[in-house]
């Protein structure tokens, strides 16, 4: 499965899988950013809220805060698929076609776990999230929480994982 062990070269396939990661992390990057920026605009009680339209572009359904619960809840399911993905398929694949990587794939189901929790707690403060002050520092705390997470598990994953994709000849979807 595996193309010559050259670091400087990448198949097509291992581009192809580079690219399919990062569509999927930019997305949860910026998504937990502007989560993150939006519950901290909410918090600030001299705030000038009239920043909120150009922050989330797009949404008119209903106010802000109900906004902010259904895009937070929405973040969360969406990133505890994709772990799920991962863990389920993409690490057995990976490990099975480079042993050596067992250690860092080890780590990220680790912290896929610890994120795991951080989630459930963002999930259970967002959905909670009112325009009381207490609500939206818990939902603040746990977003921001989450973002810390997520930004260094993301590039470990990908400066773990990108040297392995490009010397693929397959795509690990397909084992």
């Amino acid at each position: 499965m595996n193309a010559p062990h050259s670091h400087n070269t990448a198949t097509v396939a291992g581009l192809r899988m580079i690219e399919q990661l990062r569509q999927v992390h930019e997305p949860l990057r910026a998504d937990i950013e502007v989560l993150e920026n939006a519950l901290q605009l909410l918090s600030d009680e001299t705030a000038d809220l009239t920043r909120i339209p150009e922050m989330i572009d797009n949404l008119t359904i209903a106010d802000f805060v109900w906004q902010l619960r259904v895009n937070c809840d929405f973040y969360c399911n969406t990133l505890t698929l994709h772990h799920s993905i991962e863990d389920q398929r993409m690490f057995p694949v990976m490990t099975r076609n480079f042993p050596e990587l067992a250690p860092a794939v080890e780590r990220l189901q680790a912290e896929h776990k610890l994120v795991g929790e951080i989630v459930s707690e963002a999930k259970r403060a967002s959905l909670a999230l009112s325009t009381e002050s207490s609500t939206v520092n818990r939902a603040h705390a746990a977003i921001s929480e989450l973002a810390d997470h997520m930004q260094s598990h993301l590039d470990f994953e990908e400066a773990t994982l990108f040297p392995y994709f490009r010397r693929m000849d397959r795509d690990w979807h397909y084992g």
